[in-house]
C-alpha cells in the first residue's frame, strides 16, 4: 500500500509539475498582452542591465513578443509524450525567461523597498523572487525530456 501510494503522489506531483508549469507560463504569457503589463515591463528594465532593449522596441511591442515566445514555450513544455525534441526547446525556453527574469532582482531599481533595501522587497520583487521555483521545475522538466 505505501510504495502503491508513493508511485500515486509522484506521478500526480510529476504531472502537475509539468503541465501547471506549462499553464501558468501560457497564462502569464496571454497576461502580457494588457498595456497594464508594459507599463510594468518599462519599469523593471528602464534602469537595469536591459534598458537598451527600449532603444529598438517599445515597451508594448517587447511585451507582445516575449507574451508569443511565453505561449510558445509553455506549449513546447507539455508537448512530451507527444515530441520529447519540442517539450526540450520548451524547458530551455522557460529557463532561459526564468534565468533573465531574476537576474532584474540584481539589476533593478524597483524590486526592492524604497527606503530598506535587502531583504526588503517591493511587490515587483516579490513577483520576481517566485521563478527561482519556476526555473527549478523549467530545469526539471528540461531534464526528464532529454
Amino acid at each position: 500500500m505505501k510504495n502503491f501510494l508513493s508511485k500515486l503522489v509522484k506521478t500526480l506531483g510529476v504531472f502537475i509539475l509539468r503541465y501547471g508549469l506549462g499553464l501558468v507560463i501560457i497564462w502569464l504569457g496571454f497576461l502580457k498582452f494588457k498595456n497594464i503589463e508594459a507599463d510594468y515591463t518599462h519599469q523593471l528594465i528602464s534602469g537595469g542591465y536591459m534598458s537598451w532593449i527600449l532603444k529598438y522596441l517599445t515597451p508594448y511591442a517587447l511585451n507582445h513578443i516575449v507574451a508569443y515566445l511565453q505561449i510558445v514555450t509553455g506549449i513546447f513544455l507539455m508537448l512530451k509524450p507527444i515530441s520529447k525534441p519540442m517539450s526540450v526547446w520548451g524547458g530551455i525556453g522557460a529557463c532561459t525567461m526564468f534565468i533573465v527574469s531574476i537576474s532584474l532582482l540584481f539589476t533593478s531599481k524597483i524590486v526592492w523597498q524604497t527606503g530598506y533595501g535587502f531583504p526588503e522587497l517591493s511587490k515587483a520583487g516579490q513577483t520576481i523572487l517566485k521563478d527561482i521555483i519556476l526555473l527549478g521545475a523549467s530545469a526539471w522538466c528540461t531534464s526528464d525530456s532529454l
